[in-house]
């Protein structure tokens, strides 16, 4: 499967440009116009690489490349505007992998991403599976097994196992899985998900070992 890569850049010429040079190049390519947009594609799809510019109007993207450093060790190209060493220098210091300025030629900008993707390739596959009790889940294809035999999960089921495994140990609220949809029918549909993913991962479905509920709050994975 070829490697993907999300860009997250206002600037959509050259959004264009950059998705149809790649695509040349044989990479899956995603991209989305603004900070917001990106967090969230971010918290629920696995990228390979991400590109990110450092000042767009809705968000700063030292603040987005921090977001990812803390939950991932996806590799990260920053887009700089020429001569500023100080926005490179930063970017730098909180996690980006490399930084190339602006204007530059693609053809620069994919000898870096193969060095990049080259670098991380070794650990990859393994940091993108999380194992909990005799279940393994793949991040990158979002695919659920059991003592390596799938499990089908609908698309529902899937990303929220994702939104899950992402948090592993920690809380996800009812309102993150909802993605900030406060209708009480959303909250619903989500307990419905959870009912059944329990009914395909829990032994005891009413007494869950892996999915658990944090009452008045959201859910939780426990993996440990």
């Amino acid at each position: 499967m070829s490697n993907s890569i999300l860009i997250i850049d206002d600037d959509k010429r050259l959004r264009d440009l950059l998705e149809n040079f790649l695509i040349d190049k044989k990479f899956r390519v995603f991209n989305c116009d603004d900070y917001k947009n990106g967090e969230n594609l971010i918290k629920f799809f696995i990228f390979d690489l991400i590109i990110i510019d450092r000042m767009m109007p809705t968000g700063d993207g030292i603040n987005l490349i921090k977001t990812i450093k803390k939950n991932s060790s996806t590799p990260i190209i920053m887009l700089t505007a020429l001569g500023d060493s100080n926005n490179r220098i930063e970017g730098l210091q909180i996690g980006a992998d490399d930084y190339i300025s602006k204007p530059f030629e693609p053809e620069e900008l994919y000898l870096r991403i193969k060095k990049l993707l080259k670098l991380y390739s070794k650990n990859a596959d393994v940091n993108r599976l999380i194992f909990f009790g005799e279940y393994s889940y793949n991040l990158k294809t979002f695919q659920l097994k059991k003592n390596n035999i799938n499990v089908y999960l609908t698309e529902g089921e899937g990303k929220l196992l994702s939104q899950l495994i992402v948090k592993k140990n920690d809380i996800v609220l009812r309102e993150e899985l909802a993605e900030n949809n406060y209708e009480e029918s959303e909250y619903r549909n989500i307990d419905v998900q959870i009912t059944r993913l329990r009914q395909k991962i829990e032994k005891n479905p009413r007494r869950p070992v892996f999915i658990k509920t944090v009452r008045g709050k959201g859910y939780k994975l426990v993996t440990l």
